[in-house]
């Protein structure tokens, strides 16, 4: 699959932001079509050491939720914008590198 026939990765449409006690958010965002799985594996397979990581959000088929402390809500929906784009990049065949036997001339192990 080229990048031209990879599907783009989900548009943010709508946003919703509840306060919570204790200076704290719940926001909701709400995307234009479902995460396919291939999807959300992808998403939380990536690492990051911010408290926004990806285990920090919830995704549940075109919502993704998650809360904040309202001083950080700004920093927080930019890191799920981040993620999302790091994620649907992760599909890019340019991006994979080589095992090991292809690069010792060895033929891949069958699956």
């Amino acid at each position: 699959m080229t990048m031209a026939e990879a599907p783009r990765p989900p548009q943010a449409v709508r946003e919703r932001v509840d306060r919570l006690t204790g200076g704290r958010l719940a926001c909701a965002v709400i995307f234009d079509r479902e995460f396919t799985p291939e999807e959300v594996r992808r998403f939380l397979a990536l690492a990051s050491a911010a408290d926004s990581a990806p285990a920090h959000f919830r995704l549940e088929g075109r919502v993704v939720r998650y809360e904040c402390a309202e001083a950080d809500e700004a920093r927080w929906r930019l890191a799920l914008e981040i993620l999302v784009v790091k994620s649907h990049r992760q599909t890019s065949p340019s991006r994979r590198v080589p095992d090991a036997r292809s690069r010792l001339g060895l033929p891949p192990i069958p699956r």
